[in-house]
C-alpha cells in the first residue's frame, strides 16, 4: 500500500483516465471491465480499464496466496483505490427526534465510529497474472449453459414472466410482430411497455439483446429520471452499452454502433460520469436479476467450491447453526437492497446454501463476502423480538467538498457516492424503507404463528419511516396501504413529500390496476391524517 493520496490528485488521475479512455478510442475497454462480473466501483473501473483492461478478477497479493495461488515472477501490479479510516467520538442521537442522546446526569452520550478520512493506492494483481490453484468462475459456467438456443430461449421467456408478474412494477412486457417495421422493439415511457418486434428480431439472441436494451430504457430513461429529456443519442447511447455489459457477461459478440455519440461524452466528464455509473448500476442489476433466474444452474456450480469455513465464519459470528435451517435478513447497502433468505442443505454433497425470497440462489460466499446480516428472522421456531434497523448499520460521511460516501456501521465504504448530504440521506431512507417492505413479506409468508409482536413493530417503523420521507410527523398508515405506499417511493426515490407522491399517482398509467391501489392508498393516509387533526384540534 503506498502513500495516503491527496483528493484533488485521485480526481484529476480519475478525470485523466477518462478523458484517455475516450481520446484513445478505448471506452470499450471500461465496458469489458464492468462486464467481467467483478463489484467493481465506478473509480476501480477507470483505474483498472486504463492499466488492463483484459482484467477478470484483481486481489492483492497475499489474498491469491490464501486462495492457493501465486502471482507470477516480474508481473506489473494495477493500482487501485481503497478507502483509509480512523476512528472519531461523535454523538449519540435519537433516529425520531434529531436530538442528542444524555446519560442519566444529563450529559451528552458518544460513541466511537469510523468515517472515511481519504484514498490509498493498493496495488492487486488480475488473476491472469498469477498461477497455482483452480478458481471456478461462475461467469464461465453460464456462459456456457447459454450456447444453447433453448436455455437462452427459457431465460429470456422466465426474465418476461418475472417482471409482468412483479405487482410492485407497472412495466410490461409483450411480443408482437410489426413485418412493416424496422426496429427491433421499443420502450413507451407514458404506458411503461416494452415491445419487442418478433418480425425482425426473430433468433433467441436478437430478442434477448433487443429486451436487454429496451428494459435498460425502462430502468433509466421513464418519467422520474432526471436524464430523461437529454438528447435521444445520449439515450440510446446509454442502454445500447447496458446491453453490451450485459450481452458480454453472458459471452454473446457484440458490438457498439453509437461510438459517434459516446464520443461527446469527453465535452462533459461529469455527465459522462453519471451517464456511465447509470449504465453500471442497471447493468449489474439486470445481471442479478437473470442470474436469480437460473438459481438451480448456479448452485450446482458452487458446490464446486469449499464452503465449510465460510460456514464457520457465519456460525460463530451470528450464533447459530445453518443445520437448525435459520432465516436471515440480509443487507445489500450498495443497492440499497433488502432481502430474506433461508439456509437449506443440497441432497446430494449435503453443502449449505441460502434460497432468498426471490427464490435466488445464494452461496455461503456471498452472504460472507457481499450481505450485511442485519437480523435472524427466524431460528429454532422463533421469531426476532426486537431487530436492528437498516439506518442503524449506514450513515453519510463527508469525503471532501461536494462529495459524499454512504459508509456501514465500522466504516467500511458501500461504494455510495454522492455529490449532495441529502441524496445520501434518502438512499438510506430508501434502504431503512427497503427493510420495513422486506420484513412484511416475510411475515406474509412464514408459516410461523405468533407474528402479532413482529407486525406492530414493523408497521411502526414503516409508518416511521414514511412519515420521514413523506415529511409528515405521527403517521398512522395501516399496513395493506403504507406497504404500497412504500413500494411507490422505493422505486421512485425522488418522492420526498406529499405533493410529489400525488404528482407522482396523476402522472401514472390510469389503465394499470397498480394505480388504482395506490391511489387507494394514499386516499387512506390522507383520511388518517384529517382524522388526527381533528382530534387534535378537540384536545385542544
Amino acid at each position: 500500500m503506498s502513500t495516503k493520496l491527496d483528493l484533488t490528485e485521485i480526481n484529476t488521475r480519475l478525470e485523466k483516465n477518462l478523458e484517455e479512455l475516450f481520446n484513445n478510442d478505448r471506452f470499450q475497454d471500461m465496458l469489458d471491465v464492468m462486464a467481467s462480473g467483478h463489484q467493481y466501483s465506478f473509480n476501480n473501473v477507470l483505474m483498472i480499464a486504463s492499466q488492463k483492461p483484459e482484467a477478470t478478477m484483481v486481489r492483492g497479493f497475499k489474498q491469491w496466496q490464501t486462495l492457493g495461488r501465486h502471482v507470477n515472477k516480474g508481473e506489473k501490479s494495477i493500482d487501485i483505490l481503497v478507502p483509509s479510516f480512523k476512528k472519531v467520538e461523535v454523538q449519540k442521537i435519537n433516529e425520531q427526534t434529531g436530538e442528542v442522546l444524555r446519560d442519566k446526569n444529563g450529559d451528552p452520550e458518544s460513541e466511537v465510529k469510523q468515517s472515511i478520512t481519504g484514498f490509498m493506492v493498493g496495488k492487486v494483481f488480475d488473476v491472469s497474472q498469477t498461477n497455482g490453484k483452480e478458481i471456478p468462475n461462475v461467469r464461465d459456467f453460464i456462459q456456457k449453459d447459454l450456447q444453447s438456443s433453448e436455455s437462452l430461449t427459457e431465460l429470456y421467456d422466465r426474465f418476461i414472466d418475472r417482471i409482468n408478474q412483479n405487482d410492485q412494477i407497472s412495466l410490461n412486457i409483450q411480443e408482437e410482430a410489426h413485418p412493416m417495421d424496422t426496429y427491433g422493439g421499443y420502450y413507451n415511457r407514458q404506458t411503461d411497455d416494452i415491445v419487442i418486434n418478433t418480425a425482425v428480431s426473430t433468433t433467441a439472441e436478437q430478442k434477448f439483446r433487443v429486451l436487454i436494451h429496451e428494459y435498460a430504457h425502462s430502468q433509466l430513461h421513464h418519467r422520474e429520471n432526471e436524464l430523461k429529456d437529454l438528447p435521444r443519442g445520449h439515450r440510446e447511447a446509454q442502454a445500447e452499452c447496458t446491453a453490451y455489459i450485459v450481452s458480454q457477461y453472458y459471452g454473446f459478440d457484440t458490438d457498439l454502433s453509437s461510438t459517434g455519440y459516446i464520443a461527446t461524452w469527453a465535452q462533459d466528464l461529469n455527465l459522462a460520469k453519471q451517464a456511465i455509473h447509470e449504465v453500471q448500476t442497471v447493468s449489474r442489476e439486470t445481471i442479478e436479476q437473470l442470474n436469480s433466474l437460473q438459481s438451480e444452474k448456479i448452485q450446482d456450480f458452487y458446490q464446486s467450491i469449499d464452503p465449510e469455513q465460510t460456514k464457520k465464519e457465519i456460525e460463530s459470528k451470528h450464533a447459530i447453526s445453518l443445520d437448525d435451517r435459520p432465516t436471515l435478513q440480509l443487507l445489500d447497502a450498495k443497492n440499497g437492497l433488502v432481502i430474506y433468505a433461508t439456509a437449506e442443505q443440497n441432497e446430494r454433497d449435503n453443502q449449505f446454501f441460502f434460497r432468498t425470497n426471490t427464490n435466488r440462489i445464494v452461496s455461503l460466499q456471498d452472504v460472507d463476502e457481499r450481505y450485511r446480516i442485519l437480523n435472524v428472522l427466524e431460528n429454532k421456531g422463533e421469531l426476532v423480538r426486537e431487530y436492528q434497523k437498516a439506518e442503524d448499520f449506514l450513515k453519510v460521511t463527508k469525503i471532501e467538498d461536494g462529495k459524499y460516501a454512504v459508509t456501514l456501521e465500522g466504516g467500511e465504504s458501500t461504494q455510495r457516492i454522492f455529490t449532495k448530504k441529502a441524496e445520501g440521506e434518502q438512499f438510506i431512507q430508501k434502504t431503512a424503507l427497503a427493510q420495513s417492505l422486506n420484513t412484511d413479506r416475510f411475515l406474509s409468508k412464514t408459516q410461523h404463528k405468533d407474528t402479532q409482536h413482529l407486525q406492530k413493530l414493523n408497521n411502526k417503523h414503516l409508518n416511521e419511516r414514511l412519515g420521514s420521507v413523506l415529511k409528515q410527523k405521527n403517521l398512522k398508515a395501516e399496513t395493506q396501504h403504507g406497504v404500497t405506499i412504500g413500494w411507490q417511493l422505493v422505486k421512485n426515490p425522488r418522492i420526498q413529500s406529499k405533493d410529489d407522491l400525488q404528482q407522482h399517482i396523476e402522472g401514472m398509467n390510469p389503465t394499470h390496476s397498480q394505480t388504482k391501489e395506490v391511489a387507494s392508498a394514499f386516499k387512506q393516509l390522507q383520511s388518517a391524517e384529517k382524522s388526527k387533526d381533528k382530534e387534535n384540534e378537540l384536545e385542544r
